[in-house]
């Protein structure tokens, strides 16, 4: 029985039905509580999860997608991003990106982006509240951020999947028969599922868990020659 087959049994486990139930709980009472939602989208497995129960709520709420670049990002790797948020059901996707990107030197513009304008337009929009799809069980930092709740900008921030193991993403990703990045079938063989993560590529950010080491074997095409990552 090959792994995604055992995730799917994993989904018939009362314990993950009741995260499940307690994400729509979380989810129901953020929506009733607050003016103007919209969903962090970035096209990885944890967020894909997240969109897709926060679309069975309020199927019209916006979708805002950060585009990398292409120089964090290839091209192809970018659409697939988008064409999973609309088979999932979104109907109000809102795409950005910075207009800095000239040069391969884009690691950091989105820091300076996303917390200086991108922040100031949304709350100027009415935006009170953003659905994050952050787990505890990610890393001891984000642990401590939702035991403390704390928020990075002004705008209120739920995390409806925050009790979620790895298990349970990739359990609600197969049993419901999700789209999700080819770039999981790509690293997960080599890291694991529990491991595979997806990021931006060539990252110094991520230098010190090996990404690049590893995007250096599986993106080497997009990085040497420009083209297609496939």
């Amino acid at each position: 029985m090959n792994i995604k087959e055992v995730l799917k049994q994993w989904a018939e486990m009362d314990v993950h039905k009741t995260k499940v139930e307690e994400a729509r709980q979380i989810i129901a009472k953020a929506l009733a509580t607050h003016q103007k939602p919209y969903v962090a989208f970035s096209g990885g497995k944890d967020s894909t999860c997240m969109l897709h129960l926060v679309l069975q709520q309020k199927p019209d709420i916006m979708v805002y997608h950060w585009d990398y670049g292409p120089y964090l990002m290839p091209r192809d790797v970018e659409k697939e991003v988008i064409e999973i948020a609309k088979k999932i059901g979104t109907q109000n996707l809102v795409v950005d990106t910075s207009r800095l990107y000239t040069s391969r030197e884009a690691t950091g513009i989105w820091y300076r982006e996303f917390f200086g304008r991108v922040i100031k337009e949304l709350c100027q929009q009415g935006y009170d509240l953003v659905f994050v799809g952050i787990r505890k069980h990610e890393s001891l930092k984000r642990k401590r951020r939702v035991e403390r709740g704390e928020k990075l900008t002004v705008i209120d921030e739920c995390w409806p999947l925050q009790n979620w193991t790895w298990q349970d993403v990739w359990a609600y990703i197969f049993s419901n028969n999700l789209p999700y990045h080819s770039v999981y079938d790509k690293y997960a063989p080599i890291v694991g599922w529990d491991n595979a993560r997806f990021v931006t590529f060539f990252d110094p950010e991520f230098d010190k868990i090996g990404a690049s080491n590893l995007d250096g074997v599986l993106m080497w095409r997009w990085r040497n020659t420009g083209g297609s990552s496939e």
